[in-house]
Order: structure tokens, then C-alpha cells, then sequence
């Protein structure tokens, strides 16, 4: 008959001693890893924010990035950079800076708070992510980013993801795309920010919110018609009051409050900025900059650098393959990227697949670290470009 075996008291007192060990070791690694998070978070820097020269870099990037909208550039640097500058003194701002940008879609409403958003938080490198990580205090709010059913909850979805990006980011800059289409709710809301630059208990007074909507920009066209196409001679007041009268018409429309709260809301928009259709020079200059950026890509994949000449009569070219309603890009330069697509991007892609050897004669000191140079030319048939071999003389 087989007799248990009684547990070995020696046996399980080593058995708790390692336990016991195995336990503590597992609390100090867990101890370790907090003691490394926790450092890690102190040690990883903070949220970008404003700094003494967003104002420089804002409008170098605007002048040069962003094409035919000198007036809106102008007047958006000004604002933005007066707003930065009250930065400065001892005291905060008032209020956040408050623009309303109005006019066709294309011509650039969008790509100047891009442009500025990389400028103001000193995003540098080509591969950084804004918005994103690099610049996470910029925000583009769009109207259609939630498809709730019920509007009250749209509207309670709106606020709260708003009032997060606030809380956590001092000095933001918030785009509210279609802010027009807004229900009152949310109006109400921003108007409380606006007014006081607090709300939920977050101090506000340092970001910059711009308001764009495509409102009103049958009246910049007439405005810029006036001025006979100049840009610099359109009475920009005159073109605020309307714009603000239209807004006023459309927010009293929708029956959330009455006459004398409509026009302190509008009030509380420190300036609206036109942005006016585009013209041929201005399309003239998106398509070469297009164009320059497509190359910067060939030449990553490339061992020895390619350089491409472009000429004014392939430029016009190109241009005008485009929609145009008389003086004006009907879809400003929305489809720039279509004609680039069309009748740019196989030839230059051809030049990544394989590297043309150079021939004999050719060769000469140094040329391994120069560029080789390509010209965009007219093909025969006068409708379609093709890339040549720029000869060495």
C-alpha cells in the first residue's frame, strides 16, 4: 500500500522565500518602470507654443507660399502678429484674436493656416506632422466631422472635443471651417471664449481662432471687379461691413437670440479678411511650385541630383488646361493638381526608375556632384509637354 508523502517543512519554507523574492522583484521593476515614465514625462518638452519670432517666420511663409492674396496675407500677418505682440507686455491679451476668412473655395483659405500653423509653432522639417505632434496646438474643426443624428449632440460632441484641445494647449490656433452652418449652441459657446477668453474654467486670451466660411464670396468677387482687378484698391472697410451684414442676416435668420446679442457677437470678430479668386499670375506661380516640390522627390530616390527648367510659355501652357471664367481660375487652384498629374508627374517619375549614364564626352571634373539638368518643353503637337536632356555646351 502506498502511503502520502507529508509536505517537507524545509521544502516549503524555501518555496515562500522565493516567492517572496520573485514578488519583490517584480514590485521594483514595476517601481523602476513607473520612476522611468515618470521621468520621461518630466524630461519630454511640453506642447509648442508662440515664441518671439512666429511673427518673422509667419510672414516670410506667407510671402512665400501663398499666391495672389497680397491683401489677405497682409492684413492676416498684421492681425496675428499684433496679437503676438501684446504677448510681450506684462499683461495677457484681452481676448483670443478672432478672423473671419471668406471667399471661393481654392484660393488658399485653407493652405494660409496651414502655412501659418508650421510657421507660428516653428515646425522645420518637410517630414514633420501638423497637424500632429509637432504642432499639436493647432486644430481644424470642420462642420461635417461628426454625422450624429441628433443635432444636440453633434453640438455636445463639437464643444467638448473643442474645450479638450483648449484646455491642454495655451497658446492654440483653432480653425473653425463653415462656422456659418454652426447651430446656436455652439455659437453660444464660442461667443462666451471670444468675449471673455475663459470658459470651463480655461484661460484662452493667447490662442487665435480663425472662422473661415465661402459666405459672402460672390461679394469679394464684385468688390475686387470694382477695384478693376487690383487687389490693393478694394476699400477693405467697406468690404468688412458688408461681409459682417451678411453674417448678421444669416445668424438673425436662425432665431437664437435677439438683434442686440447678434451684434455683439459679430463684434467680437476682431477682422474679416477676403480672399479673392485667382488670376493667371497667381496659377502661374502654384503650378512652378508644384512643380519644384515634385522634383525635390525625385531627387530623394536619385544617387546624383536632377535640376528642371520650366519656362513661362509651359507654365501658360499648363495653365490653361484648367477652368477659367474669363480673368479667374473657376476652381482657384484646385486643379492644378489634376494637370500636374495629367501631364507633369510620368516624365519626372521616369527619371527615379533609372539614372541616366552620362556619356563620354560629357564628363567633365566634378560633374558627379552637379546637378543634370531637364527642360520642360512644348512637344510638337503644341498640347502636351515632354522632358528633354539639357545638352552640356
Amino acid at each position: 500500500l502506498s502511503h502520502p508523502i507529508p509536505p517537507h517543512p524545509i521544502l516549503s519554507l524555501r518555496s515562500l522565500v522565493l516567492l517572496s523574492v520573485s514578488m519583490l522583484s517584480s514590485a521594483a521593476a514595476l517601481a523602476l518602470s513607473t520612476v522611468a515614465a515618470l521621468a520621461l514625462l518630466l524630461l519630454s518638452p511640453g506642447p509648442k507654443g508662440f515664441d518671439p519670432q512666429s511673427c518673422a517666420r509667419l510672414r516670410s511663409a506667407l510671402s512665400s507660399h501663398v499666391f495672389g492674396q497680397d491683401l489677405a496675407t497682409t492684413q492676416f500677418a498684421s492681425a496675428v502678429c499684433d496679437h503676438l505682440w501684446g504677448m510681450s507686455e506684462e499683461k495677457k491679451p484681452l481676448k483670443p484674436l478672432v478672423l473671419s476668412i471668406h471667399g471661393p473655395p481654392g484660393v488658399g483659405k485653407s493652405f494660409t493656416h496651414f502655412v501659418a500653423a508650421k510657421a507660428l509653432y516653428n515646425v522645420t522639417s518637410k517630414t514633420s506632422e501638423c497637424p500632429g505632434r509637432e504642432c499639436s496646438g493647432y486644430r481644424v474643426v470642420y462642420g461635417l466631422d461628426y454625422t450624429l443624428q441628433e443635432k444636440e449632440e453633434q453640438s455636445e460632441v463639437l464643444v467638448r472635443k473643442l474645450m479638450e484641445h483648449l484646455s491642454a494647449h495655451q497658446d492654440a490656433l483653432v480653425v473653425i471651417e463653415e462656422y456659418d452652418k454652426l447651430d446656436c449652441k455652439s455659437r453660444g459657446v464660442l461667443k462666451q471664449i471670444f468675449d471673455k477668453g475663459f470658459a470651463m474654467n480655461v484661460t484662452l486670451q493667447r490662442s487665435i481662432f480663425l472662422l473661415e466660411s465661402n459666405l459672402g464670396y460672390g461679394k469679394v468677387v464684385e468688390a475686387l471687379a470694382s477695384a478693376g482687378g487690383q487687389q490693393e484698391q478694394v476699400n477693405s472697410e467697406t468690404l468688412q461691413y458688408t461681409l459682417k451684414n451678411m453674417m448678421f442676416s444669416l445668424w438673425q435668420s436662425d432665431k437664437c437670440e435677439d438683434r442686440v446679442d447678434t451684434v455683439k457677437s459679430l463684434s467680437l470678430i476682431d477682422m474679416f479678411v477676403p480672399y479673392f479668386p485667382l488670376d493667371e499670375s497667381a496659377i502661374l506661380l502654384v503650378i512652378e511650385k508644384a512643380i519644384e516640390k515634385r522634383v525635390e522627390l525625385v531627387n530623394k530616390g536619385r544617387k546624383r541630383p536632377i535640376e528642371v527648367l520650366v519656362g513661362k510659355d509651359v507654365l501658360r501652357l499648363l495653365a490653361g488646361k484648367i477652368e477659367w471664367d474669363g480673368e479667374y481660375a473657376v476652381e482657384g487652384a484646385k486643379e492644378v493638381a489634376t494637370v500636374i498629374r495629367r501631364h507633369v508627374f510620368a516624365p519626372l517619375y521616369k527619371l527615379t526608375e533609372s539614372e541616366e549614364e552620362e556619356s563620354e564626352d560629357e564628363k567633365t571634373p566634378g560633374s558627379e556632384e552637379s546637378a543634370i539638368q531637364f527642360l520642360f518643353e512644348i512637344d510638337s503637337t503644341g498640347k502636351r509637354v515632354h522632358l528633354t536632356r539639357k545638352r552640356v555646351m
